[in-house]
């Protein structure tokens, strides 16, 4: 009979376990699975199927219990998954100080107490971490906008890396401006907004629109725009077209009256 045991949990071992994510392929024990890229600093869950169909106490598979990180590297953090989940889910967090490189984390897939007679499947998770998980584009790179008026910018963010990841948008270069947006772009994944830049004084800036990861510090891309800030009111009434108007109630009117003026011009 513990012939036969054996026997089964060897032929358990050989079967395959479904990762979810960010990933979706089988592993077997012994395996080493490339996972990907990320940032250091991000977060990144990696997901298994608790089910197995074959092999078992029946031969017919059954559930795995839990998933578990055996060893991290220096300065990492992670989290094991909740017994009996479904799925397993475990989550691996980088060094916000990590050098870009190859790292390899131990994962195993248990069958708690081996109740099921699946054995368990340990596997190698290669990560690479990498400062270049991040791409973004703005569109146009210059408006001329009236005083006190938002120059609205079509900003693109692509996210290279396999981690999800929340971005911040913001602008240097502009006085009295520190108008900030913060957006999340899932790993692998593309993300358009519109951000507004204003000047509050006739003048050109030569600013920056940077996008940061609002948990890897050394994770940013930034582009450079140009402001064109005028006084006179038929500008003011063009600068509409890019968004709101910020001057008061009162003074519609005289701004119909322009926009009326600045058609005809």
């Amino acid at each position: 009979m513990r012939a036969l045991l054996v026997s089964l949990m060897l032929v358990a071992s050989v079967f395959a376990v479904q990762m979810l994510d960010p990933l979706v392929q089988e592993v077997r024990n012994g395996d080493t699975v490339y996972i990907g890229v990320m940032g250091p600093g991000q977060t990144l869950p990696v997901v298994f199927h608790n089910q197995v169909y074959s092999g078992g106490v029946h031969g017919i598979g059954g559930n795995y219990d839990l998933a578990t990180i055996d060893s991290i590297p220096s300065g990492w953090a992670y989290g094991n998954s909740q017994l009996y989940g479904n799925p397993l889910q475990i989550t691996v967090t980088s060094n916000p100080s990590a050098r870009e490189g190859m790292y390899e984390i131990p994962i195993t897939i248990r069958d708690e107490g081996d109740g099921e007679r699946l054995g368990n499947v340990s596997i190698i998770a290669r990560i690479e971490i990498s400062n270049d998980v991040v791409d973004m584009r703005v569109e146009p790179q210059s408006r001329r906008v009236g005083l006190g008026q938002p120059a609205v910018f079509d900003v693109t963010i692509d996210n290279k890396g396999v981690a999800g990841d929340l971005f911040v948008i913001s602008a240097v270069g502009v006085p009295k401006w520190s108008f900030e947006k913060t957006v999340y772009v899932p790993g692998g994944g593309s993300k358009r907004i519109l951000y507004e830049v204003a000047g509050f004084e006739e003048e050109e800036y030569e600013a920056t629109i940077q996008v940061q990861s609002a948990n890897a510090p050394t994770v940013r891309e930034e582009a450079y725009i140009h402001v064109d800030t005028v006084p006179d009111v038929l500008s003011d009434y063009r600068a509409t077209q890019n968004g709101a108007l910020l001057f008061p109630i009162f003074e519609l009117p005289l701004y119909s009256i322009a926009g009326l003026l600045s058609n005809l011009g």
